[in-house]
Formats: C-alpha cells, sequence, structure tokens
C-alpha cells in the first residue's frame, strides 16, 4: 500500500507537471503509451522468466528499477533540466520492469500462503491498489503547492524503499524447479 500509494502520487504529480509543460494531452497520453508499450512486449516472456527465478529477486529490481526512474527524474527536475522526452524514456524503463512485478508478485502470494487465504489476499490488494488510486491524487493534490514536484518524488523514493525493504525482510518460499 505504501509503495503503491508513493507511485500514484508520483504519477499524479508527474502528470500536472507534464501537462503545465507541455499544454497538451498528447504529451500524457505519449507518457502512458510509452510505460505501457513495452510492458504488453515483455509480459509473455516476463511469467516464464519469473517462474524460473527468484521471486524476490525479481520483485526487488522491478522495484529498484522504478526507484532509479523517479531517482532519475528527480535529479533532473531538481536540475531544471527535465523536459518531456525525457518522462518517455523513464516510462519506457519503468514499464519493461513493471512487466516483471506483477507475475513475480503473484507467483510469491501462491507460494507463501493457504488455498483458504488467497481470496483474502486478493481482496487486500484489490484494497490496497482503490485506496491508493483514490486517496493518491487527493494527497498529492494537497501536497504539491506545499513540498513541490522534488518532494512528491522524494516521497515515491522512500516508499520504494520500504517496498524493497519489505520484501527482503519476508521469507518468499522459491518452488523446486521441474524440468
Amino acid at each position: 500500500l505504501v509503495s503503491l500509494l508513493g507511485t500514484a502520487m508520483s504519477g499524479f504529480a508527474m502528470t500536472i507537471w507534464a501537462y503545465e509543460k507541455a499544454g497538451t494531452a498528447t504529451a500524457l497520453a505519449l507518457v502512458g503509451f510509452f510505460f505501457v508499450a513495452p510492458m504488453l512486449i515483455v509480459s509473455p516472456f516476463a511469467g516464464a522468466l519469473v517462474d524460473r527465478h527468484s521471486r524476490k529477486l525479481m520483485m526487488v529490481v522491478s522495484d529498484l528499477a522504478a526507484g532509479v526512474g523517479t531517482i532519475f527524474i528527480l535529479v533532473l527536475y531538481t536540475l531544471g533540466s527535465l523536459e518531456i522526452w525525457h518522462l518517455y524514456v523513464v516510462s519506457a524503463f519503468q514499464g519493461l520492469f513493471q512487466a516483471f512485478q506483477w507475475p513475480a508478485y503473484s507467483a510469491a502470494i501462491s507460494t507463501m500462503l493457504s488455498k483458504e487465504n488467497y481470496g483474502r489476499a486478493n481482496g487486500m490488494m484489490a484494497l490496497a491498489e482503490s485506496a491508493s488510486g483514490i486517496f493518491a491524487p487527493l494527497m498529492a493534490g494537497a501536497l504539491l503547492g506545499w513540498i513541490g514536484l522534488s518532494g512528491i518524488l522524494i516521497i515515491d523514493i522512500v516508499t520504494f524503499v520500504v517496498a524493497v525493504g519489505a520484501v527482503l525482510v519476508v521469507h518468499i518460499p522459491q518452488p523446486r524447479q521441474t524440468e
């Protein structure tokens, strides 16, 4: 929930920045396109790779890639050199790694819980996603004037650290490899 909230706040704040910078909805649509396109291209292979490698590693690498992208945007913004095309590149980079996040998370949950708890876990994840979708724009909008885009990006980076820390602390069983 913490990481989803930080990421959604950052996404909302970047949307506001991109619209102010470009003044067109096309720029916003392209940011979304460059995030989704690599994810769609890589997703068919991501599940197979997740099944053959450590799910914990896949989740950590995915979160770290998203964090690196956010740090890159923060540095460029702080230096006053952030441009719309930077968002396209970072979105593509983050989308590429995001393709591994959901399969790794789903596979990890199925190894950590008993079958009777799958529904509860799914409900909790849906609640976290919905809550972040509702509260993140409210929080980002309220905080944007106070701490600015830099502050919101820093919050996002902190939430990535929390997410990676949580994944590193939790034991995620790796199923036995079969032919």
